[in-house]
């Protein structure tokens, strides 16, 4: 450097043997900017990634692709924290103007820990982007795009879709509340109240019981890559704020689930309210039968 406004420098690739980078702006006093975009690649990783210090005008650290082209790129660690704003969920996907990484993290395609590479299309926009809470990361409620970011999970063990969702065919919990209410009427919040889907009250422990679990027995052993969770809305604002979740192949033997960390057990970010889906990636992916 120094590099210029509007001018092509030279040499435009930097190359350093740094683990850290400095970069200083001069700007005159008649003149503003909305921030940066960093493309970059490591010798670990040669797929190129982007980092935003600054508020992010656009997502992509390459030239305009056609609709639908796909893109791998490597995320780092710590994307969770990057500053600026996502809109979408991981069904629908992401407005472009979402921070690429910080998006990844929320679709639940990496690890916020550890980072990793990322498939992503860029496709047709859509008139609404709904917000989310997903793997501890609000998104927000955004208008039309363009053009929007749809992230591409690598299925595992030849499974027809990552989205696809796993039939449970037996609820079991260690506990369940059966309600009188002030009518003298019963009301039994059972383990098969548990599903998604259910209509009315949902599976409740019994009042007062400790370490309570719900266990979904999924048939035979599948490749579980995450969980979706709500609350009941049944009279009553309940629902779970977090939980730990074990995982068995026969029933018998448990392990508890630590993430892609591996240091201790993994509390999962559960619900703030009765009302709205919480989606939690499990990254590596669970192989069992057996879900608590």
């Amino acid at each position: 450097g120094p590099y210029c406004r509007n001018s092509v420098p030279s040499a435009p690739l930097l190359v350093t043997n740094s683990s850290t980078v400095t970069v200083l702006f001069n700007s005159t006093s008649h003149r503003s900017g909305r921030g940066l975009l960093v493309s970059y690649a490591t010798s670990q990783h040669p797929g190129m990634g982007a980092a935003s210090p600054g508020m992010q005008r656009h997502p992509w650290d390459v030239p305009d692709p056609p609709l639908t082209m796909c893109f791998s790129v490597y995320c780092p660690a710590g994307c969770k924290d990057i500053h600026g704003d996502i809109w979408g969920n991981p069904r629908q996907g992401y407005r472009d103007t979402s921070v690429l990484c910080k998006a990844a993290v929320h679709a639940g395609v990496i690890a916020d820990e550890l980072g990793g590479q990322v498939t992503l299309s860029r496709e047709k926009g859509i008139t609404l982007y709904e917000s989310a809470f997903a793997n501890g990361l609000r998104s927000k409620r955004g208008s039309l795009s363009e053009k929007r970011l749809v992230f591409h999970k690598v299925c595992c063990f030849l499974s027809p879709a990552c989205d696809d969702v796993l039939e449970v065919v037996t609820f079991n919990a260690s506990s369940w509340w059966h309600e009188v209410d002030v009518l003298g009427q019963d009301r039994a919040w059972v383990a098969e109240r548990a599903a998604l889907s259910t209509t009315g009250h949902s599976w409740a422990a019994e009042p007062g019981a400790k370490a309570a679990w719900l266990e979904l027995d999924l048939g035979t052993r599948r490749n579980v890559t995450g969980i979706i969770t709500k609350g009941s809305s049944e009279q009553h604002d309940y629902y779970v704020t977090s939980y730990h979740v074990s995982s068995s192949r026969d029933g018998k033997n448990w392990r508890s689930y630590r993430g892609s960390s591996g240091q201790e057990d993994k509390v999962f970010e559960g619900n703030a309210d009765s009302q709205g889906e919480v989606s939690n990636a499990f990254i590596p992916p669970i192989i069992a039968r057996y879900i608590r």
